[in-house]
């Protein structure tokens, strides 16, 4: 029974994140919320395809906005003039 727990949660072969954009389509009907209910469904069954979950994909990005170096010390603790 504990053994599924860490994996994320599925509705058939979608992720169930990827299923809340559709869930707003559903509410609400036009081709507005269609067309982001599409593209949303579409964003998530990608990165699932590439094995990461949406928290994975944010850390990537601000991987990838900051940069490799990360220092050890944070800004406020660092001593500028010692």
């Amino acid at each position: 029974m504990w053994r599924y727990t860490s994996l994320p949660v599925r509705v058939a072969i979608l992720d169930a994140r990827a299923c809340i954009p559709m869930l707003v389509y559903v509410v609400y009907w036009s081709w507005t919320t269609a067309s982001i209910a599409i593209a949303g469904t579409l964003f998530f069954t990608v990165i699932s395809w590439f094995g990461l979950t949406l928290p994975a994909v944010f850390r990537v990005v601000r991987r990838w906005l900051v940069g490799r170096v990360r220092p050890a010390v944070p800004a406020w603790q660092r001593r500028r003039l010692a």
